[in-house]
């Protein structure tokens, strides 16, 4: 659109200017000036522009394929929306699928809504969500209600995919609905402890997640970018 514009600014104005050389009264500067003026604004108009962007992910355990992970991002000015969408086959005495679906929006740096819902071989077992309210944030757990006495969540666990986060912070857990530490083992590595008794660390390059090991009781497995 710009080049567009530039160009018909070049044929209405400029040019006539250029080819009328025994007029030296014609000020293109006004036209010039018009112009660049425009294409600033049309410059600050493209940054609000929607970038969108998918990053693919492989879920290994004991170094086979298993399942996979896709995060798709979308940023809008202060918006960012987040949904990840992961499905993971596994056997142990019987074939067990998991479907996982998460989504984040994010105005500002602050979350304004989240929610997870997973899915084991076709039945729901997880449907909670987390909502900024005027006293902080509501959340539903399986059709139970519940709050966060926290003014603002400015990271979840889905925004550690995106960043690199700083030792000794707090993520919001969207699926145990509070918040979690976050400690450095080494260089660009993480480890964050769940509820439950299971961890998880998270590796990064180049500022981006680049693998996630999850060390449940039953089991581990990789999550590595595709």
């Amino acid at each position: 659109m710009i080049p567009a514009l530039i160009i018909w600014l070049f044929k209405k104005y400029i040019r006539p200017a250029l080819q009328n050389k025994t007029l030296p009264s014609v000020n293109i500067f006004g036209p010039l000036r018009w112009a660049a003026m425009v294409a600033a604004l049309l410059c600050l108009a493209s940054g609000a522009v929607a970038q969108e962007q998918t990053v693919k992910y492989n879920v290994l355990h004991s170094g086979k394929v298993v399942g996979h992970m896709n995060l798709y991002q979308k940023r809008q000015g202060d918006e960012l929306y987040l949904k990840m969408i992961s499905e993971v086959k596994m056997r142990f005495i019987f074939s067990v699928k998991v479907e996982i679906q998460e989504e984040s929006t994010f105005n500002n740096g602050k979350l304004m809504s989240s929610q997870v819902c997973r899915n084991v071989n076709g039945k729901e077992k997880c449907n909670r969500q987390t909502k900024a309210v005027a006293s902080g944030y509501q959340t539903i757990a399986e059709g139970k209600c519940g709050k966060v006495d926290q003014k603002q969540i400015a990271a979840n666990l889905m925004l550690l995919y995106c960043h690199e986060p700083a030792d000794q912070a707090q993520v919001y857990s969207d699926n145990f609905q509070q918040f979690l530490l976050v400690k450095q083992v080494s260089p660009h590595v993480y480890r964050i402890d769940l509820p439950d008794g299971n961890y998880n660390f998270y590796s990064y390059a180049n500022g981006v997640c680049s693998r996630v090991d999850i060390h449940h009781s039953l089991y581990t497995i990789q999550i590595q970018l595709a």
